[in-house]
């Protein structure tokens, strides 16, 4: 059969934005979503943005709340650690494949975001540090040159990132996450792909602590 040829329509557009926005920490969990307000962020009807929630609620990254409304999901513990066991086995592979492959021009770019990350954290702007760790890990994934890998990895964020903003303000104070960068970058330059995996995975298993830390004492309050 021939192909059928067509460009993105607005209800991929609204659902592409979303998606990016549930990954990258722009909302946190449990905040409410509405077709009209989605559709006047996006200065879009109301239907391609109803289009793009349904197709978020059917890949779980939203859930149906009470009333009919629509929910970013709160991960318990167990979710937590589901997550991040996927996570460390995919992404740590990804960083091993990637390392290979990095040229001069990869590792300028992945320096350049590390930088950002840092800026933005030193200047406690969370929701621009949240967006440059993304952009680091994505663009580590991306240079693993496997469609199925990052595939898989992307819908992984997708249920995670809103809790990924658990991480802060605490996390940062630790400078954590900017040493396992720092770590990450410089096993990038040497193109090896055993220290690549081993500081990705360390960035991963630092991160859960700390998110778990904070589930914890967020259901005590």
């Amino acid at each position: 059969m021939d192909p059928i040829e067509r460009s993105d329509t607005l209800s991929d557009k609204a659902y592409e934005r979303l998606r990016e926005a549930l990954m990258s920490g722009a909302y946190k969990p449990g905040d409410a979503l509405s077709i009209r307000g989605l559709a006047d962020t996006l200065g879009i009807s109301a239907t391609p943005a109803r289009d793009a929630i349904s197709r978020l609620l059917w890949e779980r990254g939203l859930q149906s709340g009470p009333f009919r409304t629509v929910l970013v999901p709160k991960l318990t513990k167990e979710s937590l650690g589901d997550a991040y066991e996927v996570r460390l086995s995919l992404e740590g592979l990804a960083a091993s494949l990637a390392a290979p492959r990095y040229t001069d021009t990869d590792v300028a770019e992945l320096e350049a975001i590390h930088k950002g990350h840092v800026k933005a954290v030193n200047g406690r702007n969370y929701r621009a540090a949240l967006a440059a760790n993304e952009s680091f890990h994505f663009h580590i994934y991306e240079r693993a040159n496997n469609e199925l890998l990052l595939e898989i990895i992307r819908g992984v964020w997708l249920k995670l990132g809103p809790s990924l903003n658990l991480l802060y303000p605490k996390y940062v104070q630790t400078r954590q996450g900017v040493t396992h960068h720092e770590e990450i970058v410089s096993a990038m330059r040497k193109r090896n792909a055993g220290l690549a995996r081993k500081a990705v995975e360390a960035d991963l298993r630092t991160g859960l602590q700390e998110l778990v830390q904070a589930l914890q004492e967020e259901s005590r309050l």
